[in-house]
């Protein structure tokens, strides 16, 4: 395909609607009467607080305060269901599992049962509640869901912001996946790609654990704090360290969303300069339709990751344009 054509279809996806699967996604369902206080006390947002229907976004922490997982947090009637990037049930539930002593709660990894779609776009909402009907249009707060039946198939729909033009989040039985898209795009979506589904998340800046942080991070690192941390809620594992590097006020590194001058798109692991100086890397990148300029996500020293910070790479010029999690959906220049 060439570069009209996929500007072509990356534009019908955004101004209508489009669809990507999120291949191979975690799924881990916490039961029993203690699973609110228990999850509540092992991770950084204030889970006590959610009722049914409700979500939130969340990093799982150890003792030292460094990330272990971060997922969405989905409180239903008789559960909570996590939902993270692809490979990390296991070592969620392992760090969990440790700390149930007398808790009623029972974990169980739902990988391989659920499949996650994305769809987004202008339109996403249109053409949702019109396979489904309605009741779409309720799903005001960011991470509020509900089951809806599409085709015979109950699929939980959970409104997602973090795409910049919105979304939703669309689970249901994997085996059901050729069924639901299909009576999407039969509504007007359009299927996407991997490729969509990075250029859209880089655009977006939203960092993945594996690709833009690891367990190595700390929470204040990946630029999440308003939407993944509540410094509000009290005692958590790892609490004290995210505490004091909030009255320190800063952190010695941050996720940033670049933009570059020229074609050339860096490549993951891409040096990041200033001056002669070696201050940060590429983590993701992609060619941006949005900004007709490449654009990356990276990890960026203090001192070089404020806005408008000037930044080269091996192929030429670029800019900080935020910290991820401040990045301005209408910032386009």
């Amino acid at each position: 395909m060439n570069d009209e054509a996929l500007q072509l279809e990356y534009d019908a996806a955004i101004a209508g609607a489009g669809v990507v699967r999120l291949r191979d996604w975690s799924t881990v369902r916490a039961a029993g009467n203690d699973r609110a206080t228990f999850l509540h006390n092992m991770c950084t947002n204030d889970v006590k607080r959610l009722s049914a229907g409700e979500g939130c976004e969340a990093f799982f922490t150890d003792v030292k305060g460094k990330v272990v997982a971060h997922g969405f947090l989905l409180a239903g009637s008789d559960a909570i269901e996590i939902v993270m990037v692809p490979g990390t049930a296991g070592r969620l539930m392992g760090q969990l599992d440790r700390y149930i002593i007398r808790e009623d709660v029972a974990l169980s990894d739902k990988s391989g049962d659920v499949a996650w779609l994305l769809a987004f776009g202008e339109r996403a909402g249109a053409v949702l509640e019109q396979v489904v009907g309605a009741g779409v249009g309720e799903l005001s707060a960011a991470w509020a869901h509900r089951t809806f039946d599409i085709a015979g198939v109950a699929v939980e729909a959970v409104r997602c912001e973090l795409p910049w033009m919105g979304g939703y989040l669309l689970g249901c039985p994997a085996e059901s996946v050729p069924a639901i898209e299909a009576q999407l795009v039969a509504a007007g979506a359009t299927l996407g790609s991997e490729s969509r589904w990075n250029t859209v998340r880089v655009e977006s800046s939203w960092p993945l654990w594996g690709v833009d942080f690891d367990e190595s991070n700390l929470p204040q690192e990946v630029s999440r704090d308003a939407a993944a941390i509540s410094f509000r809620k009290g005692c958590y594992l790892g609490q004290e360290t995210v505490a004091r590097i909030d009255a320190l006020g800063h952190v010695n590194k941050q996720l940033v969303a670049v933009r570059f001058e020229g074609d050339a798109v860096p490549e993951i692991g891409a040096e990041l300069l200033q001056g002669e100086q070696v201050v940060g890397s590429v983590t993701s990148s992609c060619w941006s339709p949005r900004c007709a300029k490449p654009q990356a996500m990276g990890m960026v020293k203090r001192g070089a990751n404020a806005a408008g910070t000037a930044l080269t790479w091996s192929g030429g010029a670029g800019e900080v344009v935020s910290v991820v999690g401040r990045i301005e959906h209408g910032d386009i220049r």
